[in-house]
């Protein structure tokens, strides 16, 4: 398939039960205290709870000087496993918007393996110049997404254990895609 949609996954071991985690990350009114890049401002949900799959939530966002509102509908919620949500244009299925996310894998009682996904809305030819551009915006992207599992992690009242690792993908579909496995990690 030459048509792809590039991603960016930050991932990483936090002391911290996934239930834990999933928790934060789910309570979307956090985001503004979670997200590595600063530009979220203000986060509220829009329908009403409980909150799944289908369930909408309205952000207020600051990117370089500039003001403007996403509206964002969750696309997984398996507590504590996922939570991935599209945000963009109001459009509620991909592939019109970004998604994002959040995985959480068990590695013990009181660690999970953590990852922080996003994926562009927009499929690109996987050949150059279309490879360079996508790896330029992926790269501005982990500059962004970096600090998020750091402050994830002092949220939970946890520590970051190790490097984080960075994976840059081609998402042949409209889900989130990652390759991480997190059997091949070990805790202390």
């Amino acid at each position: 398939m030459l048509f792809k949609y590039p991603s960016v996954t930050v991932s990483g071991l936090i002391t911290a039960p996934a239930e834990v985690l999933f928790a934060i990350v789910s309570d979307v009114s956090r985001h503004p205290e979670l997200a590595g890049s600063g530009e979220v401002e203000q986060v509220e949900w829009v329908t009403p709870a409980p909150h799944g799959v289908g369930a909408g939530f309205a952000a207020r966002q600051n990117v370089g000087g500039m003001r403007y509102r996403t509206r964002s509908y969750v696309q997984v919620y398996d507590p504590p496993h996922q939570f991935v949500w599209l945000s963009g244009i109001g459009a509620r299925r991909p592939p019109f918007g970004q998604l994002w996310g959040f995985d959480f894998k068990v590695i013990d009682a009181r660690t999970t393996w953590t990852s922080n996904m996003m994926r562009v809305p927009i499929p690109l030819l996987r050949v150059p110049p279309f490879t360079w551009m996508a790896d330029t915006g992926a790269m501005h992207e982990v500059t962004n997404m970096k600090p998020t599992l750091p402050r994830l992690a002092k949220m939970a009242g946890a520590q970051l254990l190790g490097d984080l690792r960075i994976t840059l993908d081609w998402c042949a579909g409209d889900a989130p895609c990652s390759r991480v496995d997190p059997a091949s990690f070990q805790t202390t």
